[in-house]
C-alpha cells in the first residue's frame, strides 16, 4: 500500500490536496477494521516552520551593511532579532511566524482498537503521512551540509558578538576595516541558506509513510489476530510533521484530557531506513524535551529478547524533532524509534531527497519495528493484567 499511495498521490507536502487525499485513503484502510475511525482537521500556516531561514539571511546582509556605515547598534539589533526567531521557531518549535504565512488545512487519521476486557491503559502507535520538502543541501555537496548550516548560524552569532563589542570597545575601531571585509566575504556563505529548501516535496517513503503503514498494520493485528485484554491501541497518522509537528500538536491539544485519564504510552516511529541503525530517542526537539527513560529501557529489553539490536541516544542538537515530542511536552510517556544515523553530518542518503523511495527502505527495518512494537504492546498488556497498574 505504501508504494500505491506514492504512485497515486506523489509528494504530500502538508497543506496540499495530495496530503489531504492521502489522509482520506488511510482513513478508509483504518475504517475497515477499527472499532472507531475518524479524521480530524486542523490548520497550519504553510511554510512558516522554515521561515526563520530567510529572515536570518536578510538580517545578516543588512547587519553587514550597517557595520560599514558605523551603525553597529543597528547590526546588533537585527542579529538579535534573527537569533531570537531562530531559537523560538526552530530550536523550540514555537509558532512565532505562523500568522505571516498562508493558512491551509491539515488532516490527522485516528483508529481505535478496544480490548476484550476493561481498559486499563492505552498505547498509541504513530507515524506521519506528509512528506518533507527537498533539502537542496542534501543533494548538492551533502558532505558540506553541517558546515553550511551550522556554520552559517555560527557566523550570525559571531557577527552579533562583534557588533556588541564594537559598541563597547573603542579600540576595535582600529581594526574595523578588516572586520567589515571579513564579514562581507562571509555574506556569500550565509547567503546560500536562502536556497536551503526546495518548493518541491520528496516521495516520503521512509520519512515517513512507512511508519504510518506500520501503525495501521499493528492496529489490524490487534483487532483480527491477537485481541488484547486491557490495552486500547490507538493508531495515529499525523499530517504536518514537516511543518513543525503541527498535526501531533493539534491532536494532543484536543485530546490531552483523554490522554491523561489513564496510563498512556506513545510508540512513534520516524525515518525507518536501516535495521542496523535502529535506536530509541531519549530526548526530542533539539534535546529540549526529555522522553521517559523507563519506557525506553523496557523497549530495549523487549528488542533484546527478540534478538534485535537497538540502542538509545538523545536527539542531536540542531537536527529538529519528531511527533513524539508533543506528547512528552504534556507529560505523556513516549519515545520515537529511528532507523538511520541521526546527526547533521551523517544521515541516510535518501533523507529529504528525491531518493526517499520504497526501494531505499530496508524490509528488515520494517519487520523489526513491527516485532518490537507488537511484543512491547503484549508485554504491557500482560503487565497491567497481572498488576492492575499501567506503570
Amino acid at each position: 500500500m505504501n508504494q500505491k499511495i506514492i504512485d497515486i498521490f506523489g509528494p504530500r507536502l502538508a497543506g496540499t490536496k495530495s496530503a489531504l487525499d492521502t489522509a482520506d485513503y488511510l482513513y478508509d484502510s483504518v475504517n475497515e477494521y477499527a472499532d472507531e475511525a475518524r479524521k480530524e482537521e486542523f490548520y497550519i500556516h504553510q511554510g512558516a516552520f522554515l521561515g526563520w531561514i530567510k529572515i536570518l539571511v536578510t538580517c545578516y546582509i543588512l547587519a553587514v551593511v550597517f557595520l560599514w556605515v558605523d551603525l553597529a547598534y543597528v547590526s546588533f539589533l537585527l542579529l538579535t532579532l534573527s537569533v531570537v526567531i531562530l531559537v523560538l521557531q526552530f530550536f523550540l518549535y514555537m509558532p512565532l511566524l505562523d500568522k505571516l504565512y498562508p493558512k491551509k488545512k491539515g488532516k490527522n487519521v485516528i483508529g481505535i482498537v478496544e480490548p476484550k476486557k476493561e481498559v486499563k491503559q492505552q498505547i498509541i502507535v504513530s507515524g506521519h503521512h506528509d512528506s518533507a520538502r527537498i533539502f537542496n543541501f542534501f543533494i548538492k555537496q551533502p558532505k558540506l551540509y553541517n558546515a553550511r548550516t551550522t556554520g552559517s548560524i555560527a557566523l550570525v552569532i559571531m557577527l552579533l558578538l562583534v557588533s556588541l563589542l564594537s559598541m563597547i570597545i573603542p579600540a576595535l575601531k582600529d581594526f574595523q576595516i578588516y572586520i567589515n571585509i571579513f564579514f562581507t566575504i562571509t555574506v556569500l556563505w550565509v547567503g546560500q541558506m536562502w536556497f536551503f529548501a526546495s518548493k518541491n516535496g520528496t516521495p516520503g517513503a521512509g520519512d515517513n509513510l512507512i511508519a504510518s503503514m506500520i501503525a495501521i498494520h499493528i492496529g489490524k493485528h490487534f483487532k483480527q489476530k491477537e485481541v488484547l485484554n486491557h490495552t486500547r491501541v490507538i493508531v495515529l497518522s499525523f499530517d504536518a510533521e514537516e511543518e513543525g509537528l503541527r498535526g501531533a500538536r493539534a491532536y494532543v491539544k484536543k485530546h490531552e484530557e483523554q490522554l491523561k485519564e489513564m496510563p498512556t504510552y506513545v510508540l512513534n516511529a520516524d525515518c525507518l531506513y536501516d535495521e542496523k541503525e535502529l535506536f530509541f530517542l531519549t530526548s526530542d526537539l533539539n534535546n529540549f524535551v526529555k522522553f521517559d527513560d523507563d519506557m525506553v529501557d523496557e523497549l530495549l529489553d523487549v528488542a533484546e529478547a527478540l534478538g534485535i539490536f537497538t540502542f538509545k541516544q538523545p536527539i542531536a542538537f540542531l537536527t529538529g524533532g519528531t511527533d513524539g515530542a508533543e506528547f512528552a511536552k504534556v507529560g505523556i510517556k513516549a519515545t520515537t524509534l529511528i532507523g538511520m544515523p541521526w546527526s547533521n553530518s551523517n544521515r541516510n542518503t535518501s533523507y529529504h531527497t528525491p531518493n526517499d523511495t520504497l526501494e531505499n527502505v530496508n524490509f528488515n527495518v520494517v519487520s523489526n519495528t513491527l516485532e518490537i512494537f507488537i511484543a512491547y504492546i503484549n508485554f504491557k498488556d500482560k503487565k497491567v493484567g497481572a498488576t492492575g497498574e499501567g506503570n
